[in-house]
């Protein structure tokens, strides 16, 4: 895979998308199992649950509403904060990591601290998943802003039709290759394709395994396995500080 660039033209690992991908189905499967079935980061599956909800009349609906909200808020927040650090000609993205990670701090915190949970309509659990949400809604408009040619890494129905598209571009472009005798044109644009194949796959195998990863964590060590989300998106804003102040040295 090659790297992506965010707005100041910085390369960025391709494994960093890859790692927020992770995140983001981690987080989604703990907040599934420990808040009773919220989704975060797969928002649109809480529209679905909170409508399937107002037929059952599960009161449970009020978190998975305030979700969706603080999502949007979040990600307006987000991206004004990003227009804030380009006006000033400062780098956003390790800015934006780590109030993604303070979000998910807020989160684990309220889950590891607060009082023990006992259903969906617990206010405790509903504000602890509120934070969550904030910090897919932060990671979701990082993304989309400041590493341009990059799927979401946390909506992954349109990752899965991306990718579809892809197989078949690809196809019809290995054909014309064969027929074309190996033009140059045509051999940039297979491998322009394969790039973005590639991609959308990495991402998509980054959220599955990152979901299964939380679910078994959630098993084995219960709610302080969430902990591992916080620590992966803290060392990437250490790293993208780090980065960011090399760049700036003489």
């Amino acid at each position: 895979m090659t790297e992506v660039r965010s707005s100041r033209e910085m390369p960025v690992p391709a494994a960093i998308p890859i790692l927020l991908s992770f995140v983001a189905g981690y987080v989604d499967s703990y907040t599934y199992l420990a808040l009773f079935g919220l989704f975060v980061a797969q928002v649109t599956s809480s529209f679905v649950l909170a409508g399937a909800e107002l037929v059952t009349h599960n009161y449970g609906i009020a978190g998975k509403l305030l979700a969706l909200v603080t999502f949007i808020v979040a990600a307006a927040v987000t991206a004004g904060l990003v227009g804030l650090a380009r006006e000033k000609g400062r780098a956003a993205l390790p800015l934006m990591l780590m109030l993604e990670a303070a979000l998910l701090i807020a989160f684990v915190a309220l889950i590891l601290f607060g009082p023990a949970l006992t259903g969906a309509a617990d206010w405790h659990g509903i504000v602890a998943g509120l934070f969550a949400a904030m910090a897919m809604g932060a990671q979701s408009v990082l993304v989309r802003l400041l590493m341009k040619g990059i799927p979401q890494t946390n909506v992954m129905t349109g990752n899965m039709t991306q990718l579809g598209i892809a197989m078949t571009d690809l196809i019809l472009a290995w054909r014309r290759l064969r027929h074309s005798g190996h033009t140059r044109a045509d051999l940039r644009e297979f491998a322009e394709i394969r790039r973005q194949l590639l991609t959308v796959l990495f991402i998509a195998l980054g959220f599955l395994v990152g979901a299964a990863a939380g679910a078994l964590a959630f098993a084995v060590t219960g709610l302080r396995g969430a902990l591992l989300a916080v620590a992966i998106v803290c060392a990437l804003a250490l790293w993208a500080l780090a980065r960011e102040r090399g760049a700036r040295s003489p």
